[in-house]
């Protein structure tokens, strides 16, 4: 055993990522026993569209469908109703900074991407990391970036770059608006920067939360008016929603063809 590891071992005291109470150092999860139950019953909730578990749902809200229509990735369901202690995750993942939970999290999200990519037959050497960026005014709030945090780590994990390609332009928040308000919000508020798609054409495009799809088909959007070929979205966890689908639930404000963006798009990730 190395000196180093020594050093954690004695000096580094692990706590669960829910409750706080202390674990062992090499707990192979970052929870307590009693949380460790509530994690796998939380990993049992059933998708209320399809009825089956977390690893055999492939719903996807229309919005990120459109994107890639089966090239999504995402680790466990949000459920405010059914989640109970877990949902501190979630609490800590977009209020307060924790760097345990953001290697948490990326830990699933690269497991979620590798078996995407051995379905696909997808390498994601040559992808870059990027991301949907928090508002200013909860960046001010918080003190951080969730979703760049999330990236940043991810990227690391995967040995790829991770380059900002937005800038959050918005001043309202996704949460309180309704869904045809969320895409108009989102198609406003992510504003492209210049060149930064220059010396990269696929990207996989990382969020916290998907919920409507309306924050990530913003950003794909520009990515794919800007010369991007693949677009992966990936997050730690989708909302365990009814996807009532349907064309009018989309309200498009722009003149710029989504189709025609992607037409050719080869959907396996190549």
């Amino acid at each position: 055993m190395k000196l180093t590891e020594i050093l954690k071992r004695m000096f580094v005291e692990r706590v669960c990522l829910v409750c706080s109470e202390a674990i062992p150092y090499d707990a192979e999860e970052p929870f307590c026993p009693d949380c460790i139950a509530e994690w796998h019953e939380f990993l049992n909730v059933k998708c209320r569209q399809c009825g089956r578990t977390n690893k055999e749902c492939i719903c996807l809200p229309t919005k990120v469908r459109k994107i890639n229509h089966s090239f999504a990735a995402w680790c466990v369901f949000y459920d405010a109703e059914q989640n109970g202690e877990i949902n501190r995750l979630f609490y800590y993942l977009k209020k307060q900074y924790d760097r345990a939970t953001i290697d948490f999290c990326t830990d699933k999200m690269k497991k979620a991407l590798l078996i995407l990519s051995k379905k696909h037959g997808v390498s994601y050497g040559d992808f870059v990391v990027t991301y949907a960026p928090r508002s200013h005014r909860n960046v001010i709030k918080h003190g951080f970036d969730q979703s760049q945090k999330l990236a940043k780590a991810l990227a690391a994990k995967l040995g790829i770059k991770c380059v900002c390609m937005f800038e959050n332009v918005g001043k309202g928040e996704q949460k309180s608006l309704n869904k045809r308000e969320r895409a108009y919000n989102a198609q406003t508020s992510y504003e492209y920067i210049n060149g930064s798609l220059k010396d990269y054409k696929k990207v996989i495009l990382v969020d916290d939360i998907m919920t409507s799809g309306a924050t990530l088909y913003a950003c794909a959007f520009q990515l794919y008016k800007n010369g991007a070929t693949t677009v992966v979205p990936v997050t730690f966890a989708k909302d365990n929603y009814v996807n009532k689908g349907g064309k009018r639930n989309v309200k498009r404000r722009t003149k710029y063809n989504f189709a025609g963006a992607v037409k050719g798009f080869v959907r396996n990730g190549s």
